[in-house]
């Protein structure tokens, strides 16, 4: 059997910029019977889907076969809230047609899962130090990078998010560099160390503390609608860093 690497988050589509419709599922990508599945793993209370239950395999959504998470997202694409879908699942064996009514999400989930990953990046002012003439109104996925300028670590990082950028900034890919130094200290490493992509001086450091940024360099993925979709403390594996990259990016509602 095939097994697709695990991840737990909560699922969620962008519908409008006022409401974002949700399963409110934590889930890990699976197989069953050799065909892709989503396997439920956990049912949030303030989710309105209590026909899904834990251990749940979902493989069809509106009649409409599953073969990647891709088409999970992009069939409830354009729904409302409250709108009811349709899940074929297997439950013991049993293959079960169920429907969920999609509630609206929150933006922080981070009370009910103990965990950043599937909460709203809040937004922050266009506090750009460096080229924010670059910064995308609606990239397809956005990875912050927090560093600073004494950090080794942090300067390891920084060629791999660079080729990154080149290849994928075409794509919708958007990196920001997330720093909370003295603006002249950051501006004298930029002209030694120039980067591709917007740079953002957290003075305050709003964003650090809202997100426990206790290590750096940190990164965040966040998906086209700003949800979090994975953290990585410490400098990543560049190949583990672009395979996260090209699935946000083709999960996209906007991919071709």
């Amino acid at each position: 059997m095939r097994f697709f690497f695990f991840t737990f988050v909560l699922f969620a589509l962008h519908i409008s910029a006022f409401a974002v419709p949700w399963l409110g599922i934590g889930f890990r990508e699976d197989t069953y019977q050799n065909q892709y599945a989503i396997k439920v793993e956990s049912v949030l209370p303030e989710a309105d889907a209590k026909e899904v239950l834990p251990g749940d395999f979902i493989v069809e959504i509106n009649g409409k076969k599953i073969t990647e998470l891709a088409v999970l997202k992009q069939e409830v694409a354009g729904k409302k809230t409250g709108t009811k879908v349709r899940l074929k699942v297997f439950r013991n064996g049993k293959a079960k047609n169920i429907q969920v009514k999609l509630s609206e999400r929150p933006d922080d989930v981070s009370q009910m899962t103990g965990s950043a990953i599937g909460s709203k990046f809040k937004a922050f002012p266009k506090n750009y130090y460096k080229n924010a003439e670059k910064s995308q109104a609606k990239p397809k996925a956005r990875l912050l990078d927090f560093w600073a300028t004494w950090c080794g670590p942090c300067r390891q990082t920084l060629p791999i998010l660079d080729r990154l950028y080149q290849k994928y900034q075409s794509q919708g890919l958007e990196i920001i560099g997330v720093a909370n130094e003295d603006l002249s200290v950051l501006e004298n490493f930029y002209r030694e160390h120039p980067s591709p992509y917007p740079l953002y001086r957290d003075a305050a450091q709003e964003l650090y503390r809202t997100y426990r940024i206790s290590s750096i360099p940190t990164l965040i993925l966040l998906d086209e609608n700003d949800y979090i979709q994975k953290i990585w403390p410490g400098v990543p594996y560049e190949s583990s860093l672009e395979a996260a990259i090209q699935k946000a990016l083709k999960q996209s509602t906007g991919a071709k």
